[in-house]
């Protein structure tokens, strides 16, 4: 089976690649449903443009949480949707899907992912390990026998794996992301500090004051942000310091060093001692963190270092396991067609 298009279905965002064209589009994987129409308003960056400002009857959703399916029936709108407007499928009426799922997802999530890809109109769809197309897109050699430690640090979880010869030795995940960080300094300024802020807003404050290193960090910077006032039931604009965000920080970052170290401690000698010329390789959106990559070489003991353009490397891997399938047959999940009568 050819395989025409390849789609990274992330937390928070999805990405596309196409056999002839590589990657071609990258979209917020956000749906706008109204109550009881099952068919979405829209999707994409205006869905995500409606987060906190939707209207009594409209929500807006994610087919994703914690980087496991929650709604097949979302999954099958979203997929429909970037079907329409790839170049690669058209109006074909046969073609194949290669979609990235998370290692820990469980068979009945990985058999919905499916589902959902043949509902929406795919002739076959195949699950390949999110983690290692971000191996492959982040230049790392699976089928050669040296130890290659991937971890990978997305919005909705967070993965560390081992390859060696192509297949997985050691693995760990963390069942949350980076997401977390931002839910913990929204909590934390709504019960500290009295303000109420939204997703957006504390995204940016995280990228703005937020990292690894809480020691080395500054922390005469202050940052205006803008929410509400819980007291006066006002929108203010405050100051945010760095202290709260280094500590939301620090119970994410402490938990991944421990994940890593776990893996690592639990790998082969042989490939542990691969390690410590190799190294680790960082990918996922939540890769950007300042000072992350730094954090865990201290930890580990071992060099560390964050892929060129984290964010992107599942998808650029996925599109070169599209174009020679065979050699990464190990890390294809489960499999699925379209039964014709």
């Amino acid at each position: 089976m050819k395989w025409d298009i390849g789609i990274d279905l992330g937390t928070q965002s999805v990405r596309v690649a196409e056999l002839k064209n590589g990657p071609t589009m990258s979209a917020p994987a956000a749906l706008a449903f109204r109550e009881g129409n099952r068919v979405p308003i829209c999707a994409g960056e205006i869905a995500e443009r409606l987060v906190g400002r939707t209207c009594q009857g409209v929500e807006v959703v994610y087919p994703l949480r914690d980087g496991v399916l929650e709604n097949n029936l979302y999954a099958a709108s979203l997929f429909q949707w970037l079907f329409k407007r790839s170049e690669a499928v058209g109006g074909r009426r046969r073609f194949g899907a290669m979609i990235t799922c998370a290692p820990f997802a469980r068979p009945v999530q990985r058999e919905a992912m499916l589902t959902a890809a043949i509902d929406a109109g795919a002739a076959e769809a195949v699950l390949v390990r999110s983690d290692a197309a971000a191996a492959v897109g982040a230049g790392l050699d699976l089928n050669g026998p040296e130890a290659k430690l991937l971890v990978d640090v997305g919005a909705g979880k967070i993965t560390c794996t081992l390859f060696t010869f192509g297949r997985v030795a050691a693995f760990g995940y963390l069942p949350y992301g980076v997401n977390r960080i931002d839910d913990r300094v929204r909590r934390i300024l709504r019960s500290d500090y009295g303000y109420r802020v939204g997703k957006a807003a504390a995204e940016e404050i995280v990228h703005t004051l937020g990292s690894a290193l809480p020691d080395k960090a500054p922390r005469d910077i202050i940052m205006h942000a803008t929410g509400i006032a819980m007291k006066e039931r006002m929108p203010v604009t405050f100051d945010v310091e760095t202290k709260p965000v280094l500590d939301a920080c620090e119970d994410v970052v402490a938990e991944l060093c421990r994940l890593v170290g776990t893996v690592v401690d639990n790998a082969p000698e042989e490939l542990s001692a691969d390690l410590n010329d190799a190294g680790a390789v960082l990918t996922g959106g939540g890769a950007a963190m300042t000072e992350l990559d730094r954090r865990l070489g201290q930890a580990l003991g071992i060099p560390c270092r964050v892929a060129d353009a984290p964010e992107t490397c599942a998808i650029r891997g996925l599109w070169r396991i599209m174009e020679n399938p065979a050699a990464y047959a190990a890390m294809l999940q489960d499999r699925q067609s379209r039964q014709v009568w």
